[in-house]
Formats: C-alpha cells, structure tokens, sequence
C-alpha cells in the first residue's frame, strides 16, 4: 500500500477489534479513498454476453446456479441465462393471475435441484422449476416483514426485518412447504423504522451470513443451523436511527448515515459496497486488515456507474463486483458492464496507447466490441481471483 496511507492502517489495525468480542469492527470513518487496479486482486478477466432472444431492462441479484445465470430483472421478471446453449429463458410470469408474481428482486434458486423461490408482495413465496414452471406457493406474513429469502442446503432460509414491530424473530428456516424447522427470536428490542433494503444475506464456505442495516452484526448461520457473529458495525452518529422517519427527513439526512448496498466474501476479501457520505466500494484484506477503496461515482440521469476498480488486465472497462461464486476449485466475482460502454472503451486513444497485463486479451475485447450492438442486452464480466 502506498507510505502516505500507513498511519491510518495503522489505526485501522488496532480499532477494528471489538474489545469484548475480539472480533472485527467495521468503522467507516476509518477509511480514505486509496484506488487500486484489477491485478492486485484478480489474474484473468472475461466477458459473458447475454444473448438478446429476450430484451432485459436493469438487471439485479445475479446467481450463479451450476452452468446457469440466474437474476432479476425489472418489468421483465426473474430470468435464466444458460451458459451452454446461450439462450434466455424466463422463471414464471410477472403478473396478478394465479401461479404469477409481481416483486421478484428478491429471489433464491436451490443449488442442487435450482427450483426458484420468489419473495412476492405480501410475504408470499412463490416456487418454480428450472424450467420456469409454477410449482405451488406458501404464505409466511404471520411471522412478519420478511428482509431477504436465501435457499440453503435445500432448505429455505428466511430473515425479518427487525425495523418492523411485527417481526418477532431474526430468522426461520423451512423446508421446501413452507413447514418450519427452526427459528431464532429477535434480541433486540423492538422499534419500528420504515426505511427497509433490497438483500440482506451472502453465502461463503458453506456458511449463510445475514446482515441488517439496523443491527451492529452480522452473523453466519451453519449447516446445523447453530450461529456466530461474524463482524460487527461500530456504534456512531452514521447509523441508521431507530425510529420512524419521514422521507423529508430521511433525505435530509442521507448522507450522514451508512447503509449497505452487498456484502460479499472471499476467502481473502471482505467486499462491502456501502453509502456513508458518498457511495463507497471497499475490499478489506481479512489476514491483515489492510484495504482498498474506491467512491463510486453515478451519472444522475440515469445512475450508470461512471467508475470501478482500474482494468489493467486488458485495459476494458472498469469493473465494480457484484455477486461470487467459485467454479472448478476458483474463486470469481462477478459485474455487469453495458455493451455501449465496451464499444466506448474500446474505440478510446486510451485504449489503443494502452499496455495491458495481457495483451491477448485485449485482442480478444477488440473482438468482442465488434461483435455488439449498443442496444444489445448487458455484458457479465467475471474477475478470476488471486490464489
């Protein structure tokens, strides 16, 4: 890491133990910008086009389910993209009629059969087959507001939204029916706030973490159902007060407090894209502590990302994570770039004068760009971890 950081490293180092836990306590007024490039983290880069049998609108909770993509997207509903035969298929019907949903952001698909689960309005999952076929649907409003739904070794687990009176537990796991399992009461007081979130789960080494912007931790959940907190969220001024806003209020406001937009984790990385005074990506080294962070920057008309991590793997757009998986025996993460800003990029005296890490590949993202319209339907670029 560049000298002039050291200090703050430093501080960092000995703050982010929580002295009663021991644990790791995240503090963003711990961190300065210090922007960094895709080969300090990542040694191979690659884009996946999505074929346009289908148009999409913008596209959210991306799944990477075996050889298929799964994810959301809007007015369009929950789709599959298989990686094979480079095809589009939709998951059910967006709609009010039976066997139809109407929200589906929030999505899980079983990692083993890759039935689908979809939050609907009024706390109703829906389920499908991989093939997009209405299977039956199950009522869970009478334990309150539900926060995220995440499939987990063939069972359903589901956390609440504590800034909701009526959500009397932190979390219920059922079986594929809907019956219940297991369920863990709330330990904090009840209040009620009105500012929820689009996904509040993550899953690493065969562990479930789940996380609330409300809440100080965040906890992971075993395959026997038993939990431990995993990190915790420092108390300050930033946090999200427990109490209900106006949105007056609340916009008034937003700058000074911290909410998180993913979690993710690697066996080196803890991935936090947060907001806390401006929209923030940040890659904590978990061994060391030391990190990498970057201030997003949006176009305001239509709240593209203008930036990201550096690409000097090919000199290509810049990337900004948004989902992982592994895939024989490696670790990948995961964004999403528009055709437009490839085809931009590419044509750029920036791109041209460049000297990337492998030359090749920029051979093959010359390729790629001739082969794309503007219009056509997003672009996945996946990032190949560092061993």
């Amino acid at each position: 890491m560049k000298s002039n950081y050291l200090i703050i490293l430093i501080t960092l180092a000995l703050s982010c133990k929580s002295p009663d836990s021991g644990l790791y306590e995240f503090d963003p007024r711990s961190f300065e910008e210090n922007k960094f490039t895709l080969s300090e983290i990542g040694d191979e880069v690659a884009y996946i086009p999505l074929s346009n049998n289908i148009p999409l609108g913008p596209i959210y909770n991306i799944k990477f389910i075996n050889n298929t993509i799964y994810f959301s997207s809007i007015d369009v509903g929950i789709m599959a993209f298989d990686r094979e035969r480079n095809t589009l298929r939709k998951i059910g019907i967006v709609g009010r009629g039976p066997g139809e949903y109407l929200y589906d952001n929030n999505f899980t698909v079983d990692e083993k059969t890759e039935t689908v689960y979809i939050l609907d309005r009024g706390d109703v999952i829906k389920v499908y087959s991989r093939t997009g076929q209405f299977i039956r649907s199950f009522p869970l409003q009478e334990y309150g507001s539900i926060e995220a739904i995440e499939s987990y070794n063939s069972k359903l687990f589901v956390s609440y939204a504590i800034q909701f009176e009526n959500s009397r537990y932190k979390w219920i796991v059922f079986d594929t029916l809907g019956n219940e399992i297991k369920k863990k009461e709330r330990d904090i007081p009840m209040f009620t706030a009105n500012q929820g979130q689009r996904e509040a789960t993550y899953k690493f080494e065969n562990r479930i973490f789940y996380w609330n912007n409300y809440a100080d931790t965040v906890f992971s959940v075993f395959p026997d159902l038993t939990e431990e907190p995993s990190f915790i969220i420092c108390p300050g001024e930033f946090r999200l007060p427990r109490t209900k806003l106006s949105m007056e209020q609340f916009f008034q406001n937003i700058k000074k407090y911290m909410t998180f937009k993913i979690i993710l984790e690697t066996t080196r990385f803890l991935v936090l894209d947060y907001f806390y005074n401006k929209p923030s990506l940040l890659l904590i080294d978990k061994q060391n502590k030391d990190y990498f962070l970057i201030y997003l920057v949006y176009d305001g008309t239509t709240d593209n990302l203008l930036n990201g991590i550096v690409n000097d793997l090919d000199e290509g757009p810049w990337f900004v994570p948004e989902s992982y998986f592994t895939e024989r025996g490696r670790e990948y993460m995961l964004g999403l770039i528009n055709p437009f800003q490839i085809k931009t990029c590419v044509t750029s005296n920036e791109f041209k004068n460049s000297t990337p890490k492998y030359p090749e590949k920029k051979q093959e993202l010359e390729k790629l760009a001739n082969s794309l319209k503007e219009t056509d339907n997003p672009v996945l670029m996946t990032v190949r971890l560092k061993k």
